[in-house]
């Protein structure tokens, strides 16, 4: 398959040019030829992550957090230096997709999530940057799920806010929003207490480990939508 296939079906599904995002967004590195047998999908553009997925024979890695943000790289040293050096090594292109895999319906990190907790009811909620990215939904059932290491239990009928990554400060939304417990990745100690101090029930359930369902849901539709052969890379 052609790369150039690839990056337009990914620009086209993540409706990349309707997001204000702080990520550089789309190709962040390039390669030779334009054929490609196989994609590895990622959290972030690492190195270890990188030489994984040279080792499984992929030209084309797709990660949620690439390594170019804001105004861009400025100096190709230290670490982007190392991510740089093996990906042309290994004639690799990496791809970011941020905050467009945070808030998509069909494969993002927080609609994934709500899938996967069998919410109902679900809403789009909290904007971060004029985007909207996170969700609310109704719980269908009383049961524990399991995100990482956190277990999750709840009640049917709650109310629940879901911001994958480091929403912690989106704590005092839900609350407003009327929700029963707010689930996000991480938050700083200062989100903590405001979250304490209004009430509201936070679980961090890992900023990683929120942000794999996007990654996994978009292999899984890429190899369905286009023959290609994708691989999900973890961390682990």
């Amino acid at each position: 398959m052609n790369l150039s296939v690839a990056l337009d079906w990914l620009a086209k599904e993540l409706e990349l040019g309707k997001f204000d995002d702080v990520s550089n967004n789309g190709l962040q590195i390039a390669r030779e030829g334009d054929t490609i047998t196989r994609i590895a999908f990622g959290v972030d553009a690492s190195i270890d992550f990188l030489k994984k997925a040279a080792e499984k024979g992929a030209e084309l890695c797709v990660v949620h957090h690439g390594f170019s943000w804001g105004g861009g790289v400025k100096r190709i040293t230290g670490g982007v230096y190392n991510i740089v050096k093996t990906a042309l090594k290994n004639n690799i292109a990496l791809y970011a997709a941020h905050l467009p895999l945070d808030a998509n319906k069909k494969y993002g990190n927080n609609w994934e999530i709500a899938r996967y907790l069998e919410l109902k009811s679900i809403k789009k909620a909290f904007s971060y940057h004029g985007n909207i990215i996170g969700i609310t939904g109704k719980a269908s059932k009383s049961e524990s799920f399991i995100i990482g290491t956190s277990e999750i239990y709840l009640e049917k009928g709650m109310k629940v806010g879901v911001c994958s990554g480091g929403a912690g400060d989106f704590a005092e939304a839900a609350k407003f929003l009327g929700c029963d417990v707010f689930i996000t990745g991480e938050a700083s100690w200062g989100d903590v207490i405001a979250s304490e101090n209004i009430g509201m029930r936070m679980i961090q359930a890992g900023h990683y480990e929120t942000e794999t369902f996007g990654v996994k849901a978009l292999a899984k539709a890429m190899n369905a939508a286009l023959g290609v052969d994708t691989v999900f890379i973890d961390r682990i």
